[in-house]
């Protein structure tokens, strides 16, 4: 089995499937986005990322495909911005419910009427399935609603899932405000469910840095 494999299939069910596009997009220099949290500041939340690491990656967007993992034209004055935050501590990278990974992204568009094109076709492919690098089969999932504020629109959950017999529990949550589209996601692979509260402050931390 590949862990690069079973890595991808585990950071598509941390985060947004907003996010994916911006996961998987080359880096493209032409088109810088907007700003995300520095691991500094990500820090204060999570303190086990103090003096980690973080490689931000820009991409232009592409409107929603009409199938799963099939994008459609790019969005004109789109731009994305990924990351994933490790820590220097490599003991961490067991990912547990107290010391989880965490991804964030943000987007922007040219104005807030392409945010919502861009966020109400993107939401039906939540409904693609992940597939189990072992087995080749869907992965089934358990989804808890979150509930929070921020910005004009939002929707965040908690997710169970067993990937390779890798049991993950995260939190994803994602916000529109205005033209910008921000998510975060942290997830553990201890079977146990990481801080909503944390995940809640760094979907915050992660809106307010990108407006």
């Amino acid at each position: 089995m590949s862990s690069r494999r079973l890595t991808r299939a585990l950071v598509a069910l941390a985060v947004p499937v907003l996010t994916v596009s911006a996961l998987s997009a080359p880096a493209n220099a032409a088109a810088k986005g907007p700003a995300v949290p520095s691991v500094a500041k990500v820090a204060k939340i999570y303190p086990h990322l103090a003096g980690g690491t973080s490689e931000p990656t820009s991409s232009k967007l592409n409107w929603p495909g009409k199938k799963c993992n099939k994008p459609g034209k790019v969005i004109k004055g789109a731009k994305a911005t990924f990351t994933s935050y490790v820590s220097a501590d490599p003991a961490d990278y067991a990912a547990t419910a107290a010391k989880p990974m965490t991804y964030v992204s943000a987007m922007k568009f040219r104005n807030a009427k392409d945010a919502i094109k861009y966020l109400h076709g993107t939401s039906k492919g939540a409904k693609c399935p992940v597939k189990d690098p072992t087995t080749g089969g869907n992965v089934k999932v358990k989804m808890k609603k979150i509930k929070f504020r921020l910005g004009d629109e939002r929707w965040g959950y908690t997710i169970t899932a067993s990937i390779a017999g890798q049991k993950s529990v995260s939190h994803s949550l994602l916000v529109r405000d205005g033209k910008y589209i921000v998510s975060a996601g942290a997830m553990s692979l201890d079977g146990k469910a990481p801080n909503t509260k944390k995940a809640i402050k760094l979907t915050a931390l992660v809106l307010k840095t990108a407006s």
